[in-house]
């Protein structure tokens, strides 16, 4: 493998690891069986003497070993989705990282897996692009979005359970399996709202890899776009989204309700440069959105943090407010492309989960 894929996919490894205080080891092997990369160590007590060290490392080796041996013959070699399973002191999770390589990932056993999942497989999705030379540094990064998921979300995991007296041997319990073998499409209404020049269409522009225009033109009342995308190890299902990005001007707030009907996700966008435009984020257009939707996700979005020496609004208090009306938030910088394409799918990995769960039970 050449030197700076290595490095790339050892500096993934790292920003996960460092992104999570439930997160201990992250393992890459290859389909093979033979391990590629690896980053971190296991979190024992402080009180834990040197052999308890010893004796709880190897006994993770040895589950690693079995579970690499078990998880292809356990299901279809090269499309098995993925698991979590639960041992004496530890959560461990494994996903497909593109047709190569498979993450197999230690965490705490107190894990919350609605929270772990969505950032997992956009990790996933960076490796693969990795291996497959597909990583173009300008839309994306090796760096982990700091993405604050509310409390409330859940991806109803309970679908996907597997009955409690299986397991693949004494030391290990399978407790999640999720795979799809037949052909799905899974299309998502996603409604971007914000006051004027916030930035919301040169952040769609962005997730769509469109050539960023650095003078703002505003939007025309409301500009519709779609963008389709597989999830690693989910290839078999595509995942379409319908994008409205409804004009902030004042003039345009009257006939917006009508664009609300069947969205499944809202992004409300801030300028962290212009409190003004925090406080109408906050006071006209959560409300009213969430008035009309109800109880779906709603991300609160600081954008142009390239603006940082300007900036009004901390990100602190972005994030308290966030957690304050029960929804996702982040920081973005649309013109610079800062975490603009890792909002949009993560997004999209939450609401295929739960509407593969759904499609799962019917």
């Amino acid at each position: 493998m050449a030197i700076r894929k290595q490095e790339s996919i050892s500096q993934v490894l790292k920003n996960f690891i460092t992104s999570r205080d439930d997160l201990e080891i992250a393992f890459l092997y290859s389909r093979q069986g033979l391990l590629i990369a690896k980053y971190g160590d296991l979190k024992l007590d402080d009180a834990a003497d040197e052999k308890e060290i010893k004796q709880h490392n190897h006994e993770i080796s040895e589950i690693i070993e079995e579970l690499l041996n078990k998880i292809p013959l356990e299901y279809q070699i090269g499309h098995f989705g993925t698991g979590s399973f639960e041992a004496q002191n530890n959560q461990i999770v494994y996903l497909e990282a593109g047709p190569e390589a498979i993450l197999l990932c230690v965490c705490a056993s107190n894990i919350d897996l609605d929270k772990f999942y969505p950032i997992a497989y956009l990790v996933v999705e960076k490796l693969a692009q990795i291996f497959e030379n597909s990583f173009d540094p300008k839309y994306s990064s090796l760096e982990i979005p700091d993405l604050n998921i509310s409390d409330d979300f859940s991806l109803e995991l309970n679908r996907h359970a597997v009955d409690s007296s299986t397991s693949m041997d004494s030391k290990v319990k399978l407790v999640h399996h999720i795979s799809s073998d037949k052909p799905r499409k899974h299309a998502f209404k996603l409604i971007i709202l914000g006051s004027a020049a916030v930035g919301k269409t040169t952040l769609v522009n962005s997730f769509l890899q469109k050539k960023q225009v650095v003078d703002y033109r505003p939007t025309l009342g409301i500009s519709i776009s779609t963008q389709h995308y597989y999830l690693q190890g989910f290839k078999n299902n595509l995942i379409k989204f319908l994008i409205y990005d409804l004009a902030g001007q004042e003039y345009f707030k009257l006939i917006r309700h009508k664009y609300y009907t069947g969205a499944k996700c809202v992004f409300v966008v801030y300028d962290i440069t212009r409190r003004e435009t925090f406080n109408e984020a906050i006071d006209f257009w959560h409300k009213d959105a969430r008035q009309e939707l109800g109880n779906i996700p709603f991300v609160l979005i600081g954008n142009k943090i390239d603006l940082e020496e300007q900036r009004q609004v901390s990100k602190e208090e972005g994030m308290n407010k966030a957690e304050e009306l029960n929804s996702f938030f982040i920081e973005t910088s649309a013109l610079n492309n800062i975490n603009v394409q890792d909002t949009f799918k993560l997004i999209g990995i939450g609401l295929f989960f739960k509407t593969f769960g759904e499609i799962k039970e019917e």
